[in-house]
């Protein structure tokens, strides 16, 4: 008997993801997404109060894109490229001084970044008339970083060494921080009944690996993530991607099969036997920046296989 999804509310979330990621504010790059995030002593972002986020965005070699900003407490460094409808992202989350006017930070054996912001001449957000509502509630203050950062990701796939960039300072604005506001839950724009689901997920300690696949009619989304705390470093890698390609499932959803296009490689099998354990094997693996075929599969991973009714 085909059951009813019980995860559907959290795959939706998460084929959502890259419709978010995919449009980072201009100047700032996107904000990394966790569902595992590290505890504090592996660098866990802590929301400051009041709401300020802080950084610039530079081009890098191979079609990268370079973004640092602060995310809550911390310090991050993202390296992402792609496209509408494929995105791969790293992101190095490293606590330090994270400061509306100042970036400075560690990254490990990855190099460090220290930098002070000066915002430009042109105040063309003063003055601007606010109803403290959604977008409205906030100033964007554009200016200049200046100072140094050096950063060398694993084995070189990306080298930046710079002294001043564009970017911007966002802060919520004076008047609407004593408005008292509804809350916001932002929208995904649509809603994905998918034909078929698989999850899977592989847990090191605190360390965490996962992969989903969502079949839909005329396209298929997936995504992987994998989280590495390598001493006081975070890192988080994730990739996303929305292409027509199926899940191949028996009558009886004891075997699927899987093969993504690229940024993806290989195939991935799902087997569930009478004695009630399954297996999720193959050559699976996704190219992420820093990590390339990065594998998907193995008798680590526990793997869930769904479709509605």
């Amino acid at each position: 008997m085909r059951r009813a999804i019980p995860l559907l509310a959290l795959l939706t979330v998460l084929a959502a993801a890259p419709a978010s990621a995919a449009r980072p504010l201009p100047l700032l790059p996107p904000s990394p997404r966790s569902h595992l995030m590290p505890g504090p002593e592996h660098g866990k972002p802590v929301e400051p109060e009041p709401f300020f986020r802080s950084g610039f965005v530079v081009e890098a070699a191979h079609g990268y894109k370079v973004g640092v900003s602060t995310e809550g407490g911390a310090v991050v460094l993202q390296v992402w490229r792609g496209h509408k409808g494929m995105r791969t992202m790293t992101s190095y989350m490293a606590r330090g001084v994270a400061r509306p006017n100042r970036l400075q930070a560690t990254f490990g054996r990855f190099g460090k970044v220290k930098m002070r912001f000066r915002p430009s001449r042109n105040r063309s957000w003063f003055g601007n008339r606010r109803t403290c509502r959604g977008a409205n509630r906030f100033v964007k203050r554009r200016g200049t970083f200046r100072g140094n950062l050096r950063f060398r990701g694993e084995r070189g796939y990306v080298s930046l060494r710079l002294h001043r960039a564009k970017g911007a300072v966002v802060t919520e604005a004076p008047k609407c921080l004593h408005r008292r506001v509804s809350g916001f839950i932002p929208g995904f724009g649509f809603y994905f009944r998918p034909l078929s689901a698989l999850l899977s997920i592989s847990r090191d300690g605190i360390d965490t690996s996962a992969l989903i696949a969502l079949e839909g009619k005329k396209t298929s989304f997936f995504g992987a993530s994998a989280e590495d705390t390598p001493g006081k470093l975070a890192i988080v890698r994730l990739a996303f991607l929305a292409e027509k390609s199926p899940i191949h499932t028996n009558e009886h959803l004891t075997a699927a099969e899987l093969s993504p296009p690229a940024p993806f490689h290989g195939t991935g099998r799902y087997r569930a036997y009478p004695d009630g354990t399954n297996s999720w094997a193959g050559s699976l693996s996704v190219d992420f920046p820093g990590a390339p075929r990065f594998p998907l599969t193995g008798p680590s991973w526990e793997a869930f296989l769904e479709v509605p009714f």
